[in-house]
């Protein structure tokens, strides 16, 4: 292991210094260089495994292996969110090879190369799934299921893989679909589990028994603040464009969406893994024409 941390931390630190180099001191770069966005992959890639490897040495130091896996579910999609504005531009992306006879076909390889982090991530649950505790992914499969059956990681863990794979080749950045899909999925629901546990055995909800009014409320909150945070942060970096929509209307859209879909978690439609982002998208999408 004394090997294998300096040569990660060098891989990073490479990884780090290209995106860096290509996106703040080449200003107005003339030629797509598709090496900053495989920088930028490889850099989300690398720390989303040290993210794991630290909740999961949380795990062995006495964190339960149900709040290690919600960790890792609460945090893994935001986290990885807050290094999207590193990938390229798509529009001037589109502008650098605007010569080129294909330059329609080039605007989507920035989210091709983000895309790659949560395949690659799926690709290692579905190994862990169908041949077991072997390895690497055998340390993956242990801290993304509850009981370290590898048939649990083709559940839910493969699916947010599935969802954030789709969120990224539909939306993007852009897009609040894809800011709240991501965001209840991840924070709300996860949110709504550790918190519930701890604070909502005295206040189940009466139509649904498994779920709690302090579950609910931290679901809310979670989402609301998270996804209002990632808007403002894409907005910042001019990933997203928010047009005549002010702090206060972009804060109450968020909420309404919140609220809607913590009610779509209490009902009993299927994994929330998919019925609450699938709630989220469409509603970002009236709501954020």
């Amino acid at each position: 292991s004394s090997k294998t941390s300096p040569s990660l931390a060098g891989i990073a630190a490479l990884s780090f210094s290209t995106v860096t180099a290509i996106s703040y001191f080449v200003p107005g770069n003339a030629i797509y260089e598709p090496w900053h966005d495989l920088g930028a992959s490889l850099l989300c890639a690398i720390l989303g495994t040290v993210y794991v490897k630290l909740i999961t040495t949380l795990s062995i130091n006495g964190l339960s292996s149900r709040d290690t896996r919600k960790i890792i579910h609460t945090g893994s999609a935001p986290l990885f969110m807050l290094l999207w504005p590193l990938f390229s531009d798509d529009a001037a992306t589109t502008t650098a090879v605007a010569t080129a006879a294909a330059a329609s076909n080039f605007v989507i390889w920035p989210r091709i190369f983000a895309a790659l982090v949560p395949f690659l991530n799926g690709v290692r649950l579905y190994i862990a799934g169908s041949r077991g505790a072997q390895g690497s992914e055998g340390e993956l499969l242990k801290a993304v299921s509850r009981s370290g059956d590898k048939e649990e990681a083709l559940g839910g863990p493969f699916l947010y893989c599935g969802v954030l794979l789709g969120c990224i080749l539909l939306f993007w950045r852009g897009s609040m679909s894809c800011i709240m899909a991501l965001c209840t999925m991840a924070a709300g629901d996860g949110m709504a589990d550790i918190i519930g546990r701890r604070y909502g055995s005295s206040n189940k909800w009466s139509f649904s028994p498994d779920k709690s009014i302090a579950g609910t409320m931290a679901f809310i909150a979670s989402s609301t603040i998270v996804s209002l945070g990632l808007a403002l942060w894409f907005q910042h970096f001019g990933v997203l464009t928010l047009e005549n929509i002010p702090i206060l209307g972009l804060g109450l859209r968020v909420l309404v969406i919140s609220v809607i879909c913590a009610l779509v978690e209490l009902l009993p439609l299927g994994d929330d893994n998919w019925t609450v982002p699938l709630s989220a998208a469409l509603l970002a999408k009236l709501l954020f024409p």
